[in-house]
């Protein structure tokens, strides 16, 4: 074997570098101007009607349906108006354009020669036109409500002495969504419903507030007591049927969303049958620990006696004709 040693020579490397150098414009971050469409164009077409399928003008006696068209079967509620019924009220006020005065913020009975609901300025209610709520698969559109709300303490008063002087019982029925239309005020622990103005004049009273999702009635004579349940309506916008049948020694409270299935708790008013106060106040009361009700009312009517369970019953059946509810 033959080792051989090589010594290679000297190595160059020629390198060549090329570059040429361009600008860089500033980021562009908001467009000067906005976008503009390359173009466009807007056109104002004469109102028209489709016939057949087809752009027809006008007609010179048009009519126009409102129609529903869903796919779980519901309808539009086809009822009577409420200013169509007559109740056995004595007095009735119904949340209606004819009866609600929105210069003088008073409320005009429908039923009954009796001096209307007042209120004032900054606390009046909202004449709700086109108030909207859904029975079963039936809906009801356009309905009219007085919404009361309490961030804007909105109550009404009225004294009813002509009516119900000297009575010792009357009873009270509304159709009522215990909701405002504005959302209620979570931090109210109880909203105060029907009342006196104040405890301090002389004579019997007694005052319903919402709390703890039931009506409670307080009494001159009586603590505090839990009443009937409406817990089911205070997520719903559909009315319930509430009666406040006010007596001593006992007073009855009813609920329902129609005229079965009626709740009815009873409490003890006080020891004694006695006159009534007939000085009222609608959404407040006298209790400093409650506040205005929050509650979209449709419907009020007041009899100068206590009704029994049988007519509670068919009053509410009465009005469910109009505003629906479980037959």
């Amino acid at each position: 074997m033959v080792t051989l040693f090589a010594v290679p020579g000297k190595t160059e490397v020629q390198v060549v570098a090329r570059g040429r150098a361009n600008r860089l414009p500033p980021e562009l971050r908001e467009p000067p101007g906005g976008l503009y469409p390359l173009m466009s164009s807007a056109w104002e077409v004469d109102e028209y009607r489709i016939l057949a399928g087809w752009p027809v003008p006008v007609p010179e006696l048009d009519i126009i349906a409102e129609v529903l068209v869903t796919g779980d079967g519901t309808v539009l509620g086809n009822r009577d108006a409420p200013t169509s019924l007559i109740t056995e009220a004595d007095m009735r006020w119904v949340a209606d354009t004819s009866y609600y005065d929105t210069t003088t913020l008073t409320w005009t009975a429908m039923q009954g020669d009796i001096s209307p609901w007042r209120s004032s300025e900054g606390s009046s209610p909202t004449l709700i036109t086109d108030y909207e709520y859904r029975v079963g698969d039936e809906r009801f559109v356009d309905m009219t409500a007085l919404n009361f709300d309490s961030d804007t303490g909105d109550y009404m008063w009225n004294d009813l002495a002509l009516a119900m002087g000297g009575t010792s019982g009357y009873t009270v029925i509304m159709v009522l969504s215990p909701n405002s239309v504005y959302g209620n005020n979570e931090d109210a622990i109880a909203n105060a419903l029907w009342g006196p103005p104040d405890v301090e004049k002389e004579g019997s009273w007694t005052a319903f507030s919402v709390t703890d999702r039931a009506v409670w009635m307080t009494t001159d004579e009586e603590p505090a007591q839990k009443g009937v349940a409406i817990g089911d309506q205070l997520n719903l916008s559909a009315p319930t049927y509430l009666a406040l049948v006010v007596g001593r020694p006992q007073t009855s409270l009813y609920a329902a969303v129609g005229p079965s299935q009626v709740r009815v708790k009873s409490l003890v008013g006080g020891p004694d049958p006695v006159p009534q106060r007939t000085d009222f106040v609608l959404g407040s009361g006298p209790l400093a620990t409650t506040e205005t009700m929050d509650m979209a009312l449709l419907d009020l009517g007041v009899y100068a006696n206590q009704l029994s369970i049988g007519q509670v019953r068919r009053e509410f059946a009465s009005l469910s004709q109009v505003y629906g509810g479980d037959t």
